[in-house]
Formats: C-alpha cells, structure tokens, sequence
C-alpha cells in the first residue's frame, strides 16, 4: 500500500491542488469559499457559545476574543478530518469510472482526497494564526510544532477513510452512517466546548485519555493557546502517534483482504 503512495505521490499532489483550486470554479470569490465556509460555522456557535464560555478558557486565551480563537483552533482541524473521512469513504464509489479502465492503485484515490483537506487545512490555520497576532495572542515557540497534531488528525483521517472506502464498495450504508456518527463524535471531545468548569465526572475524562481525537487537540490547544493540558508529555506524543499507526495497519489489513475484489464490485 505505502509503495503505490509513494509511487503516485506526484499525481496525488496535483490532483489535490487542482481540485481546492476549481471546487469553486466559476464563482465570484473562488478559493476564498474554502474560507468562508469553516468561518461562518464558526460565527455561529461563537455567539452561541460565548456567553456559556466566557471567563472558562484559561490562559492567554482567556480574553475578549479567548473563546473564539479557541473554538477555531478545536473546530477547523475538525472540520479537515471530518472532510478527509467522508471523501476518503466514498472515493472508491466516486472513482469507478477510473478504477475500471486505469491501473492506478485504489488508495491512491483516498491519499487524494486527504491531500485535498490537508491543503485546505493548512490554508484555513495560516489564517488563524494570521488573526490571532492581530488579536493581540503571543506567539511562542511551541507554534513550530502545530504542524505535528494537525498531521496526526489528518493521517488518522487518512487511515479511518481507507477503512470506510473499502467497506463502502461492498455496504453502501457505510458512507450514510458515517455521516450520522461524525455528528455524534463531534461531542464526545472538547471540541465547541471547553471541559473545564462543565462538572464532567472522573471517569469521563479518564476515559478521554485514550480517544483518538483526544491527544491531537490536547497538544493544539497546548501549544497554540498555552492552555495546561490534561495529559502528561509522553501521553500527547504517543496518542498522537499510536492511534494514527494503530487505525493505519488495521485499514490496511482491510484493504489488503478485499482489494481484489474492490473493482469487480464497482
């Protein structure tokens, strides 16, 4: 599977680049809409939220702007996974077309697909940082380590979109679900709201230590916020790493079991 990557890792690129530059093509603002979309969710459950979150986010954030510049720095990367998911899952099904007439291995639609929300990710966070000066946020030098918890989401949406896809070819309910769970996971980490102050019992947030979303958003806040995270170090680094390579060994086994079939069914 890592040897089809690689050996496509050019057409990846460009088919990811390509596709965030014309998935708006002909409207009046273009690029911008990859933007706009993320900013406006944002909008809305900042003026839901901020006056229940006021005063809870603890420090540099906790400010005027502390709950939105919070909200985005949980709500963006989540929106990039949850992207690189729900396309993951269905680009098998979407590809057809491809995968019957060309030889180009079947993951490599899902690592498009990834690429594709990583790049718009990577857009949408240059930006936050952007504001966040303007807002008056410090900058520190945990921020050259962002890229490690936004890559660490994108890679297990990566893993969790292989093993969706290969699922989907053969029960199309797959992707349907899919849609309806991303709802439901969405609050089940700290996402839109903050734990602190929320009276959460002990066994929940014990519990959170081994959600694969958990460590990746502990560290952004962290290291983007100066939040004190509920994890030790070595816990950050080893969710952020295990679970991404966990979920990828066991879509690969998946795949590597129904790929023969995979193009029969389409």
């Amino acid at each position: 599977m890592v040897q089809g990557l690689f050996t496509y890792r050019r057409f990846i690129w460009q088919s990811a680049v390509a596709e965030l530059r014309h998935r708006y093509a002909g409207t009046g603002l273009g690029v911008v809409w990859n933007v706009l979309h993320p900013l406006a969710l944002i909008a809305v459950y900042s003026i839901v939220f901020t006056a229940l979150m006021r005063g809870r986010v603890p420090g540099d954030a906790n400010g005027r702007f502390g709950y939105v510049l919070y909200l985005c720095s949980g709500l963006l990367p989540w929106l990039a996974f949850a992207e690189c998911l729900t396309r993951g899952a269905n680009a098998f099904t979407e590809n057809a077309t491809y995968l019957r007439k060309l030889p180009i291995p079947e993951q490599v639609f899902v690592a498009k697909a990834a690429a594709s929300a990583t790049l718009g990710l990577a857009i949408s966070f240059s930006l936050l940082l952007i504001i966040s000066l303007a807002l008056g946020l410090r900058p520190r030098w945990q921020w050259l380590l962002l890229p490690v918890p936004l890559l660490s989401l994108q890679a297990l949406g990566f893993a969790l979109g292989l093993l969706a896809g290969t699922l989907n070819v053969f029960f199309r309910d797959v992707s349907q679900l899919l849609g309806i769970a991303l709802q439901v996971v969405l609050w089940t980490v700290p996402v839109v709201y903050v734990l602190d102050g929320l009276g959460v019992p002990p066994w929940f947030t014990a519990a959170l230590k081994w959600h694969p979303l958990y460590p990746p958003l502990e560290a952004l806040r962290a290291w983007f916020l100066g939040l004190p995270p509920a994890m030790a170090p070595w816990q950050l680094w080893a969710g952020m790493i295990a679970w991404p390579a966990v979920m990828t060994a066991a879509a690969g086994m998946v795949f590597s079991q129904l790929r023969r079939e995979i193009r029969d069914v389409l």
